[in-house]
């Protein structure tokens, strides 16, 4: 609509002075919006001629909005991969994403939960992860908030106010929340029959769905005191075996998977038979190369035994490098020693040694080197370790140390914790068995994976996205992707692994080959 004569001189809103104008008209009117009025022009003839050719039903309405949406969450075009998944959400589809940290998983749920009718559910197992997303859908203007034990009565029940009102796009929940003692606040949330379901960090959900938080194997209950509404969950990592055990216990045994992201074609992936008495000599010789001055490094341990001795052994080389870890003393100098790896305080640490479940938490982009003291005890987390390298796009390496036996002393370790974790659990007997098998099985995959005579980057795409598959895109997805998406930049690099690098390793050494992928 357009202003015959405009409010700036005096005009009015009554129909004799409104008039309704194609883009082409209201551009002659304002010059100064013509780029705008062209691009919104396009987008929404490019979702017409979508719908109309689309013959898999995953188009709707909702796509012309797909601009103004974007741009209200601060961007202007969908990461390559992101479109096929919100398309799906918004057909009404439940949908697993298995993508890693900073791939763009957050807008796949939020900009859904925008662009449908009603609230959206998000449950998220971490207090800071609540605040932080909270905080920042906030500062883009999008109605969001969260309830946890954190919150006084008077604001837990402002909250829930607002939530009854409508007035809210997104809350936030940790599973424990919705098995609350109060039976006023359970009826509250059983009544806002939300448009989606959204599961954060969903690994969670099989991970922790038997003993640690047992709540999270319940949220199938959940959904459908809820009004079985469609299911979103994400993860940074899950491999096939996990992504069903994930959808069965969710009850969306049919939901869409979408994997991407899995390979990082920018770390090369360096297995490495050797003792354990050797290892420290090893990695003090990478430690050690100039082209790592100046430059993060990473040093995975499966244990705090397991890093304090590391540590004395590169002490005894005349390397004096951290250890973060849960018993590092106070939790304000377990946040000073992350503070000194970021580079946010003094002196900084550019070398770091971590247990598997605290290093997670360092996220930082030019970790150029990670070396893992032994394989983990998933190829899940063998993924998070090494995926920590490289976050800025540049060459990085991973160098993964064994000892090349199936049942050796590597194996024996991860064995002997998964043990102690099963004996912890509060449940049945049977279940123990059960997830003691488990836990014992994902040890031998990645064991397997770390000896097995062929490419390991191969491998661990296989694990998480299953035998090659050509899949051809709709003419109707390719022209939405043409107007709101973006093309797939990623870089390729020389170096993938030891297999397809063999000759050269065996010729020059350890130190010497990854000195020449950094070059």
């Amino acid at each position: 609509m357009h202003h015959l004569l405009p409010r700036s001189m005096g005009g009015t809103d009554e129909l004799a002075n409104l008039v309704t104008l194609c883009d082409g008209c209201h551009a002659s009117h304002h010059p100064t919006l013509a780029g705008g009025l062209a691009r919104r022009a396009i987008e929404r003839w490019a979702v017409r001629l979508a719908r109309w050719l689309d013959t898999e039903g995953l188009t709707s309405e909702t796509c012309g909005n797909f601009g103004p949406a974007l741009r209200l969450f601060g961007v202007e075009r969908f990461r390559h991969g992101q479109l096929p998944i919100v398309l799906a959400a918004l057909a009404g589809k439940s949908v697993l994403v298995v993508s890693p940290t900073g791939s763009g998983k957050t807008l796949c749920f939020q900009l859904p939960a925008v662009l449908r009718r009603g609230i959206s559910i998000v449950v998220s197992p971490l207090k800071t992860l609540m605040s932080e997303q909270v905080s920042d859908l906030l500062s883009n203007k999008i109605p969001a908030t969260f309830i946890n034990s954190d919150l006084s009565s008077d604001e837990k029940g402002i909250r829930f106010n607002l939530i009854a009102r409508q007035a809210v796009k997104m809350l936030y929940l940790a599973p424990e929340r919705f098995f609350v003692r109060s039976e006023a606040e359970r009826q509250k949330l059983k009544e806002t029959k939300p448009a989606f379901l959204v599961v954060d960090e969903a690994h969670c959900v099989d991970q922790w769905g038997g003993d640690f938080r047992r709540e999270y194997g319940r949220l199938r209950e959940v959904r459908e005191k809820l009004g079985s509404p469609p299911v979103l969950a994400f993860t940074a990592t899950a491999g096939i075996e996990m992504q069903k055990r994930i959808l069965a216990s969710l009850g969306v045994e049919d939901a869409l998977v979408f994997v991407r992201g899995v390979d990082r074609p920018n770390i090369a992936l360096i297995r490495s038979k050797c003792a354990a008495a050797q290892r420290a000599l090893a990695i003090a010789k990478l430690i050690r190369l100039p082209q790592l001055r100046d430059q993060k490094v990473m040093i995975f341990v499966p244990s705090a035994k397991v890093g304090e001795h590391l540590q004395q052994a590169l002490r005894a080389e005349g390397l004096e490098i951290p250890f973060y870890h849960s018993r590092l003393g106070t939790s304000w100098e377990r946040q000073e020693l992350l503070k000194r790896f970021l580079g946010q305080s003094r002196p900084v640490a550019d070398q770091i040694i971590c247990t598997n479940a605290f290093g997670m938490g360092l996220d930082v982009p030019n970790v150029r080197l990670v070396i893992h003291w032994q394989h983990s005890a998933s190829v899940e987390d063998q993924l998070q370790e090494f995926g920590r390298a490289g976050r800025d796009g540049k060459q990085s390496v991973a160098v993964m140390f064994h000892d090349g036996v199936q049942n050796g002393r590597d194996t024996s370790r991860l064995a002997y914790m998964a043990n102690l974790t099963v004996e912890g659990a509060v449940v049945d007997p049977p279940t123990k068995e059960e997830m003691l098998k488990q836990r014992l099985r994902r040890i031998d995959q990645v064991g397997e994976m770390m000896r097995a005579d062929r490419c390991v980057r191969n491998s661990v795409n296989r694990y998480f996205e299953g035998p090659p598959m050509m899949v051809r895109r709709s003419l109707s997805l390719r022209i939405l992707d043409w107007a709101f998406g973006s093309k797939d930049r990623s870089l390729r690099f020389r170096t993938c692994c030891d297999h397809c690098d063999r000759a050269v390793i065996q010729k020059v050494g350890l130190a010497p080959y990854v000195a020449q992928v950094l070059r």
